[in-house]
């Protein structure tokens, strides 16, 4: 519009001076070069000059407009294709929802194409391949997420996460601290922190982690919280036993066992401490004080063991008789006092003994099992193959195993964290599980 009115003035003001020329013929010398020349009126050169000034505004104004219409067509080139992007996004996300991972993300890689710091296609392209375990793609999304906005603490905390389950733990840490040194105080990236850490196994620096959880949480820190404190406290006192630091270690074990009455590994790291002071009777005043808290039957193989060693069974037959003057209805020292008795060839009385655990709980295959060993070494052929019978699905014999009581994972050797599942303080008896109407037992 704007080159039309233009031109349109120009065509007036042309006929105008035009008009003027006829009325002014005088004529001038114009010289064009060194030498040459012409003869022209007054109004015929200034009609030429503006002309030639004319034109080139025309022009001037031509190219503009016709760049202006050019970026105006690019913009909205521009802005149909990034609409036609965050279709292909609500597309992908509706594909995501049901479960379509390869088309949400076709879907994503084309929006992804046109519009590569679309936040929204970036956050969704690393859940769909995190789904899909391309675990590379989706930390390159992220990490093009984490570049695109370094304050989104959101996406550290992902990003670290999916570095964990890759197994890059040097990157999940360095994720986790570059939060903690930005935030100062973050509960979270502690956690994460302390998790690391004791995936590495570096207890003594998870110690430091929960510690300041737990300091943050104070009154509002839960009994898991404690427990996990306790268990740490536990770790760093065995790192510093075996840096030689047993001094330490010991004041830290002793406090436990005052302040976690129910943690095993305290009182048998205590005890094997106490042995190899030769503290033997502190040691077994230590792992019976164990049994009484928690009736963990670990102490009890504890202390036959500490019996054996010592040579001295009759201090084993002593406290299991003592333990069941005081709780006549418990089931593992009746069982284990049996087994013992097994285990020292007292075959009559270990009949005897299991006997009465098996009254006890009847329906435990690892009195079965012992009963039946115990009549077959007396003959009793009959009642050996019933007891046999009844512990069928029981693959131990003398050893009764230990069974964690998070994963379900059984281990022959007590330890105080489950190798699998990592959980502390949570191997028990494994007796079996079958159920029976009345005890087996022909008496």
């Amino acid at each position: 519009m704007a080159v039309r009115l233009l031109f349109l003035l120009f065509v007036v003001i042309l006929v105008g001076f035009a008009y003027i020329s006829l009325l002014n013929g005088q004529h001038i010398p114009f010289f064009y070069s060194a030498r040459g020349q012409m003869d022209v009126t007054v109004a015929e050169l200034v009609i030429l000059s503006f002309s030639l000034g004319a034109a080139i505004v025309i022009l001037g104004t031509l190219v503009k407009d016709v760049t202006l219409a050019s970026k105006n067509w690019k913009e909205r080139r521009e802005k149909q294709r990034k609409e036609a992007a965050r279709t292909r996004v609500a597309k992908a996300q509706e594909l995501f929802q049901k479960g379509m991972l390869d088309d949400a993300a076709k879907e994503l890689e084309r929006s992804l194409s046109v519009n590569p710091d679309d936040r929204e296609a970036l956050d969704l392209f690393s859940s769909v391949e995190s789904e899909r375990g391309n675990s590379l793609e989706a930390v390159k999304a992220l990490t093009k997420l984490k570049q695109l906005d370094p304050s989104d603490l959101s996406v550290f905390f992902r990003l670290a996460a999916l570095y964990r389950r890759m197994n890059d733990l040097d990157n999940a840490l360095s994720l986790l601290k570059a939060i903690e040194d930005s935030e100062g105080e973050n509960p979270r990236a502690w956690e994460g922190l302390r998790d690391i850490h004791i995936l590495r196994n570096e207890m003594v620096p998870a110690y430091a982690m929960q510690k300041k959880i737990m300091k943050h949480k104070g009154k509002s820190a839960t009994p898991r919280d404690q427990e996990f404190f306790d268990a740490l406290r536990y770790e760093k006192a065995a790192a510093r036993m075996a840096e030689g630091k047993t001094d330490d270690a010991e004041r830290r074990l002793r406090d436990l066992v005052r302040d976690h009455p129910l943690l095993c590994a305290p009182y048998i790291a205590l005890s094997e401490r106490m042995r190899s002071r030769g503290g033997i009777q502190e040691a077994t005043d230590l792992l019976l004080k164990g049994y009484r808290a928690t009736r963990n039957a670990v102490f009890l193989i504890k202390l036959e063991d500490l019996g054996v060693e010592t040579e001295n069974p009759q201090s084993v037959i002593g406290f299991y008789t003592d333990l069941l003057q005081e709780v006549p209805s418990d089931f593992d020292a009746n069982l284990f006092m049996g087994k013992f008795f097994l285990r020292l060839e007292m075959n009559d009385e270990a009949v005897e003994q299991l006997l009465k655990a098996e009254s006890l709980e009847p329906e435990r295959e690892s009195v079965h099992i012992l009963l039946a060993e115990a009549f077959r070494r007396r003959g009793r052929y009959e009642s050996a193959c019933q007891h046999y019978q009844r512990a069928f699905a029981y693959k131990r014999r003398y050893l009764i195993p230990f069974r964690c009581g998070e994963c379900g994972k059984a281990t022959i050797k007590w330890a105080p964290r489950c190798p699998d599942c990592c959980a502390w303080n949570s191997y028990a008896i494994d007796h079996g599980t079958r159920d029976f109407a009345s005890p087996a037992s022909i008496r």
